[in-house]
């Protein structure tokens, strides 16, 4: 294969796309995004190792060809200062070689050519291997986050409330996500809206299911005309509006 600039950018270009970025406090997201940051770094890494093995791989195929090319070049030249009479007629030494390289023209160029690709392959694996040391350190930077949660789980904090929306991107869109204080994520990553957090609180509270509400006016006065609920007084007097109103 060939190695020219537009290999080289492609390189690049699939370096600068591996980029992960840790959280400053994690245990506000969940352990889903943890870990599927985790799983991210993993993937990056993999990644990482088969442009690094690649890269390896052209790099010795190439100091193969410059090794090869530059002992058929002094052969040749030997053989041209040895036979050729026009090579002979050179008053110096210097000037033989000279006349000789004129007749080795193409296999110059291809010394001059592995010498370019091999150049550019060892300041390629130099990035690579730069990247690939910087996705390292980030395992053992998730490695730490991980850690100090299960530390924080253990004094009593609980796993996050806030959107993750890598995780939420399937279930909802950003459109339909507004804002982080529009959604709730539970300890268990599942996802409720404002509306149905509070249904269930007040479902709670009045021990059942709170009815649908009507949507045209002969249901409207079927539900006027329908019984009411029994009530539990006992948990409508431990419902604390007031910390409902700190949750919304």
């Amino acid at each position: 294969m060939s190695v020219d600039l537009g290999y080289i950018n492609n390189v690049y270009t699939s370096l600068s796309k591996m980029d992960l970025e840790l959280d400053p406090d994690p245990i506000e997201f969940g352990p889903s995004k943890l870990n599927n940051k985790t799983a991210e770094a993993r993937k990056y890494l993999s990644q990482t190792e088969k442009v690094f093995m690649e890269v390896s791989q052209n790099l010795h195929k190439f100091k193969r060809d410059l090794l090869i090319a530059e002992t058929q070049y002094n052969l040749e030249e030997t053989k041209l200062m040895a036979n050729d009479p026009h090579v002979r007629s050179g008053r110096s030494q210097q000037e033989r070689e000279a006349l000789a390289s004129t007749q080795l023209v193409h296999i110059q160029s291809k010394i001059n050519s592995c010498k370019l690709a091999t150049h550019d392959l060892e300041d390629v694996l130099k990035v690579v291997k730069a990247k690939r040391t910087d996705l390292k350190d980030i395992q053992g930077r998730l490695r730490d986050q991980l850690k100090l949660c299960q530390e924080q789980i253990s004094l009593g904090q609980r796993w996050g409330q806030k959107v993750d929306r890598v995780i939420a991107g399937d279930l909802l869109s950003v459109d339909d996500l507004g804002s982080e204080d529009n959604v709730l994520i539970k300890a268990d990553s599942s996802i409720l809206s404002d509306e149905d957090y509070v249904d269930n609180i007040l479902s709670e509270a009045v021990g059942g299911d709170l009815p649908n509400a009507p949507s045209d006016m002969n249901e409207v006065d079927k539900f006027l005309d329908s019984p009411l609920q029994k009530v539990d007084l006992q948990k409508v007097d431990d419902f604390d509006l007031d910390s409902l109103l700190d949750d919304l």
